[in-house]
């Protein structure tokens, strides 16, 4: 059951690392600057045109299109990583 529960962790943290790269991309800013936690109320730059190419540059890393209610309510990395495929 560990064994399982650690594929598991391992498999949400790849997840959280790749959204960061993609946040951090779409921000400009380095991958460390940002975690799991990093959400649009306390990230200066993630205003709502940066959301929008966090949104694309999420569609064209995972192949995944979001809908406008994703678009709106994935606002953090943690949200953003709970719809990678």
């Amino acid at each position: 059951m560990d064994a399982l529960l650690t594929r598991s962790q391992s498999t949400a943290d790849a997840k959280t690392r790749a959204v960061i790269e993609v946040v951090a991309k779409a921000l400009e800013i380095s991958p460390d600057e940002l975690g799991p936690d990093t959400s649009m109320d306390d990230t200066p730059l993630w205003d709502s045109v940066a959301h929008l190419t966090i949104c694309l540059e999420f569609e064209r890393r995972f192949g995944q299109s979001l809908d406008l209610e994703k678009i709106f309510t994935a606002s953090s990395v943690r949200d953003l990583a709970k719809l990678v495929p």
